[in-house]
């Protein structure tokens, strides 16, 4: 647990030092009417959080399935042949194992540059999006930490790319882009094929929060929940031969995620109804959007294995980075503003601490750097 309670130290630290002056700039911004990204504030505490976080990911030898990277790595044979059967092959996910191979004809053979450059850009992205469009700094680092999104630095690497590349995609869904993120769905999708779910989603998010198209979403939803098997039949021949194959037996034939994850994933989406004549910004309406759809996945999730829903609430569950810094900071005032903070760093480190005892925290292991 000490490689993990360092993070969290990286952040307090870096908070007690800069979460004032970002915040303060953001609310400039939004007092005097101007987009959010018109003040990034200082760069420094986010390359501190996000850097040792690449740093952590790019020393790691075994902690979850890195094994398995590790292998694959070591496995590639590092050559222009390898690379043009992996892209006339029917082979899913080419373009990471083509670029594996690229990586080791001209950059390294060795497995810890490899996820050291994984993780360099997907901190680099992380720090674009969010010193743009978080209002503050110190909720929604904590928020990372505590929810465990940050763990995915050390796990399940395809899809984690996916996932924070299409998270970035979320500046061309504010820009109305639509051509640009669909072809970055696609791009993506030949790094984790989940990432061709994303998107009839682009179509779902781009609309005031709690319209009537939310909540025609959520109408259908509902059917679909009484509709499963026919949900999961589908889900089935769209990915069918896809990484998550082996998942699709496995949820109908288990009893599903934690139903506490349904409560954790209404929390934002309470709020953002609570307050939606209060959010007018046109990320935060997209964030909001993103919060209901993940409350949804995790609905879902509750009546199968959870194993492949989870991991798809994933994407979604990113926009709460972006949310709960707006709810917190912005709609609510005075003394209730405090409270409301205090419970929730207090409510999310004993969900911490409860992921990390019900799911089990892996170890971290690094060659380099030794066992914690």
């Amino acid at each position: 647990m000490i490689i993990h309670f360092s993070v969290l130290f990286i952040i307090i630290a870096a908070a007690c030092i800069w979460g004032g002056t970002i915040r303060r700039r953001k609310l400039f911004c939004l007092s005097n009417g101007y987009d959010l990204d018109s003040m990034l504030g200082p760069l420094l505490p986010w390359l501190l959080v996000f850097g040792y976080l690449a740093f952590l990911a790019g020393m790691r030898s075994d902690m979850n399935d890195t094994y398995a990277y590790v292998n694959s790595f070591n496995l590639a044979p590092g050559t222009f042949g390898a690379i043009q059967d992996i892209l006339t092959s029917n082979q899913k996910d080419k373009a990471f194992y083509a670029l594996q191979n690229i990586f080791k004809i001209f950059i390294s053979s060795n497995y810890h540059v490899w996820f050291f450059f994984f993780s360099v850009i997907e901190s680099i992205t992380l720090i674009h999006i969010l010193r743009r469009e978080c209002v503050d700094f110190t909720i929604a680092c904590f928020y990372f930490f505590a929810s465990t999104l940050y763990y995915n630095y050390f796990s399940m690497m395809r899809q984690w790319f996916a996932v924070v590349m299409l998270f970035a995609g979320g500046l061309l869904i504010k820009k109305d882009k639509t051509i640009p993120y669909i072809l970055l769905c696609f791009v993506m999708a030949q790094f984790h094929a989940s990432a061709l779910l994303f998107i009839p989603v682009y179509f779902m998010v781009r609309g005031k929060a709690w319209s009537t198209k939310q909540n025609v979403l959520i109408g259908l939803f509902s059917i679909g929940l009484v509709l499963l098997n026919p949900i999961l039949s589908g889900m089935e021949n769209l990915l069918q031969d896809t990484t998550y194959d082996y998942v699709i037996d496995t949820m109908q034939n288990s009893s599903g995620s934690s139903a506490i994850r349904i409560i954790i994933a209404a929390v934002p989406v309470i709020l953002s109804w609570i307050y939606r004549n209060s959010i007018t910004e046109k990320m935060i309406n997209i964030a909001a959007n993103m919060s209901l759809i993940n409350l949804l996945l995790t609905i879902l999730a509750t009546f199968t294995s959870g194993l492949y829903v989870v991991r798809l609430s994933v994407y979604t569950n990113m926009y709460n980075l972006i949310l709960y810094p707006y709810l917190l900071t912005v709609c609510f005032k005075g003394r209730n503003r405090q409270i409301v903070k205090l419970a929730f760093y207090i409510f999310y480190f004993l969900f911490y601490l409860y992921q990390m005892g019900y799911q089990g925290a892996f170890g971290y292991v690094s060659d380099i750097l030794g066992t914690y």
